[in-house]
């Protein structure tokens, strides 16, 4: 009986439903409520990842619930990524309520769906029930959507409804999908086992009809690769990002499209060794979705816009690493997903500062900030330099662990072209970089006075700028995490 599970993911729902109840009378408890919570979400994270990176796989309910280290791995970056949101958020949210972009009487509740969008991301990480897989990746869509369009101004509202309406009919195909993937296992699986246990259905993934298969991959990967956001179930994710506060889009890009993946990790990977086809399926998926990615970025004059198809390119090349299907290439997904959440949500927050401090994201309005706000200039530096792949950024050896994986494969094609998009990744964003950030303040801004964020901000920017670098310089230290994660997946596919 390993309760922390239940507390993973029960401390911050619990903290979202007291905040919507009492926060209205008090900002200093909603705003309280969420760090405490989110802290103590973190803590059990912690216990959680270390037990599971020691092989050891926790359950609950006779294996209802069930995380072993890749679960872990996942529950891991939620809950860290979702304590920097939250502290990040204190001077944010305040800021913007003093703006009158969000009206006082709906601050409380900012802190009340964040929390419960947390807990819907941990619950995923849990679950091994295919079925209630499915019902907990739709939730995080509902709980997400309010703070999409949090703001409630006429482009937050279309890009909360786009959000919506894409992402629950994507949703949809994969419940057709984990649907099938019953239907065809149930028959296989001995009576007095539960057939909806994700474990039960993988160790007859073989015996699943050839066309029942290679149907629910399809479905699956329309479905949960629209919360990936994999190329051409995408286009929700460039308006959400870009109009939800800036810790939600952190959040967004940072580990909820990830838990897409997870998804995906779980239902179709499961299937790889039965069916060939299945794996350039992924690849060829993989590689298009990286290069829509990084041509897009060039088109685009919002800042957050362009990081939102940065995130487009990243999940093309987790999902390569993931098409490959050799050790090395399941084995740099999940490095590039852990890196990627880091640089991502540090890119976020920095420019999250930009915003925070100008009140405007369109690159053409902005310049010179690196003058006036140092800190947050480098930081964003450091993200733009680990996304655009460089030397002693941890950016870099992911994406290098995919090319060696793609090599060693034999597909030399996707390796070229996974190279290519690095580079025009880099260009991209130093374009970016120096119109924010070089050069002098235009006259819009050389009126206002400008200067650096507060000490809640640019910490969890510290933080990952650190982390951005560090694991550059000495990648072994996440060699335990990702080698029991990898294992995990391997252990969990049943071999012909």
């Amino acid at each position: 009986m390993n309760l922390e599970i239940l507390y993973l993911f029960l401390i911050p729902a619990l903290t979202g439903v007291l905040i919507f109840l009492v926060g209205k009378r008090s900002r200093l408890f909603a705003e309280r409520s969420a760090v405490i919570g989110s802290a103590l979400t973190f803590v059990v994270s912690c216990k959680i990842l270390i037990q599971t990176t020691q092989g050891e796989i926790l359950s609950l309910f006779r294996e209802e619930f069930r995380v072993d280290a890749l679960g872990g791995l996942i529950a891991g970056m939620v809950a860290f990524l979702g304590v920097i949101a939250v502290v990040y958020s204190l001077p944010y949210i305040r800021k913007e309520t003093e703006r009158g972009v969000i009206p006082r009487e709906r601050f409380h509740s900012y802190y009340g769906w964040i929390m419960l969008f947390l807990a819907s991301m941990l619950w995923a990480s849990t679950t091994n029930n295919i079925i209630l897989l499915w019902v907990i990746i739709e939730a995080t869509t509902l709980a997400s959507v309010i703070l999409v369009a949090f703001y409630w101004n006429r482009d937050a509202l279309e890009a909360g409804y786009k959000y919506a309406m894409l992402l629950t009919v994507g949703i949809t195909f994969a419940l057709f999908g984990c649907v099938l993937l019953y239907a065809g296992s149930s028959p296989h699986i001995p009576s007095g086992l539960d057939p909806l246990k994700i474990t039960e259905i993988a160790k007859v993934a073989g015996k699943i009809p050839k066309s029942i298969a290679l149907l629910s991959v399809v479905l699956l990967l329309a479905g949960f690769g629209t919360k990936a956001g994999i190329v051409p179930f995408h286009t929700w994710l460039p308006d959400a990002h870009a109009e939800a506060p800036t810790p939600v889009s952190a959040l967004l890009s940072g580990v909820m499209i990830k838990v897409g993946v997870y998804a995906i990790i779980r239902t179709v990977l499961i299937l790889y060794p039965f069916y060939p086809v299945i794996s350039p399926l992924v690849l060829i998926l993989g590689v298009i979705t990286m290069i829509v990615g990084v041509l897009m970025m060039f088109f685009q004059e919002d800042m957050k816009r362009l990081l939102a198809f940065c995130s487009v390119v990243s999940i093309g090349f987790i999902i390569m690493g993931l098409g490959l299907g050799n050790y090395l290439g399941i084995y740099g997904a999940l490095f590039h997903l852990v890196n990627h959440s880091l640089m991502k949500a540090l890119a976020f927050f920095s420019f999250g500062g930009v915003i925070y401090a100008t009140g405007s994201r369109r690159i053409s309005e902005l310049g010179g900030l690196g003058k006036v706000m140092p800190l947050t200039g480098l930081t964003f530096f450091v993200a733009a330099l680990a996304l655009g792949g460089i030397p002693l950024f941890n950016g870099f050896m992911s994406e290098f662990t995919l090319f060696l994986a793609g090599v060693k494969a034999g597909h030399a094609w996707a390796t070229v072209i996974a190279v290519l998009v690095a580079i025009l990744t880099l260009a991209a964003f130093i374009h970016a970089s120096y119109n924010v950030f070089m050069g002098a303040l235009p006259q819009n801004l050389s009126k206002k006075k400008i200067t650096e964020v507060p000490p809640a901000m640019w910490g969890g920017m510290v933080i990952l700028s650190l982390l951005c670098v560090v694991i550059g310089v000495f990648p072994q230290i996440l060699y335990p995490l990702l080698y029991e994660a990898t294992k995990a997946i391997f252990s969990m596919v049943a071999m012909p």
